[in-house]
């Protein structure tokens, strides 16, 4: 039996060297090429990110000016 290893491909029930197809790049590397398919839905997940975090922030202070507006009619 060959102990063979060869990194990115497996051995099929045949015996034949297949590449590995679930092996992909780290999406969370900071080093994405230019042209690597990966790279939009990256720089788009980030936008996201931070359009939601600025919404949130947003939220946030109302709710606060809300929050003090209410007590300083109470005081």
């Amino acid at each position: 039996m060959e102990d063979e290893v060869r990194p990115g491909y497996y051995r099929d029930e045949d015996g034949e060297w297949r590449e590995d197809r679930r092996k992909k790049h780290d999406r969370r590397r900071r080093t994405v090429p230019f042209n690597h398919h990966d790279r939009r839905a990256l720089y788009r997940r980030k936008t996201d990110r931070e359009i939601e975090e600025r919404d949130a922030r947003e939220q946030i202070e109302e709710a606060l000016e809300d929050f003090a507006a209410e007590h300083e009619t109470e005081g």
